[in-house]
């Protein structure tokens, strides 16, 4: 884990990864919250031309990843000390404010670190600096996955998913799980929104693998997937593919 996120995957690398082809041109998540699968890939598993794609449509996770690779927003978070009051200074203007980007993302980055919440951060209560200033010696060691993120996007994930889809193209999906969608801000996706998804992956080029907890319809709709499962203690994780 890079940076911390609700229910960001990195803690199911090790059931995850294992699945993911490495003989692909492009690596996409259309639904990239804090890109924890991505952190957890050995990069050198895959082609040295291989474009890693990142995307969001919270602009506030988008504009983030853009400044994670400005060196002027790298050098002010570094030197940015996180408080209590700061924190609840940020969350009272998160919504109402004009933070230049640089100062949106590093205002965005100390919610996400500082935050204990059961799901939606702008409820959250603040927790220390421990992780924030984690976050801060990560960017010593984590400069190659950074370097190696060929393009931020903030839109829709059915845009970019026909933006980059063809027959070497990986999607990896993390969408907001069914009953859950309201634990996330600044997005469109909905309980009817998990069919619309079905429906597109269907008839993408491309191979794909999502992540999701157990709902009748799984069934279903991903007729014909290779469906294998994870007991956790937060619950069973289904990965579904088309490969």
């Amino acid at each position: 884990m890079f940076i911390p996120y609700l229910g960001e995957k990195s803690k199911f690398s090790n059931f995850i990864i294992p699945n993911i082809p490495t003989d692909i041109s492009t690596y996409v998540e259309p639904f990239g919250g804090a890109y924890g699968i991505y952190f957890s890939l050995d990069l050198t598993q895959f082609h040295t031309s291989t474009q890693f794609i990142y995307n969001d449509i919270n602009p506030l996770n988008s504009n983030l990843f853009t400044q994670l690779g400005n060196p002027d927003f790298i050098s002010i978070m570094k030197e940015t000390k996180a408080t209590e009051d700061m924190y609840y200074q940020i969350q009272s203007s998160l919504n109402k404010n004009n933070w230049s980007d640089v100062d949106k993302a590093l205002n965005w980055l100390i919610l996400l670190c500082c935050s204990y919440s059961q799901y939606n951060i702008t409820d959250g209560k603040w927790r220390g600096d421990c992780e924030f200033e984690v976050v801060k010696l990560k960017f010593k060691y984590e400069n190659h996955y950074l370097d190696k993120i060929k393009s931020v996007h903030g839109i829709d994930y059915k845009e970019v998913i026909s933006k980059y889809d063809s027959k070497s193209t990986f999607f990896y999906l993390d969408p907001p799980y069914r009953t859950r969608e309201h634990y996330y801000i600044n997005h469109n996706f909905t309980d009817e929104s998990h069919y619309e998804l079905s429906q597109i992956l269907k008839n993408i080029k491309g191979r794909f693998a999502l992540s999701y907890y157990h709902f009748p319809e799984i069934d279903e709709w991903y007729k014909g997937c290779n469906i294998i499962k994870n007991k956790t203690l937060m619950g069973t994780e289904f990965l579904i593919m088309n490969y």
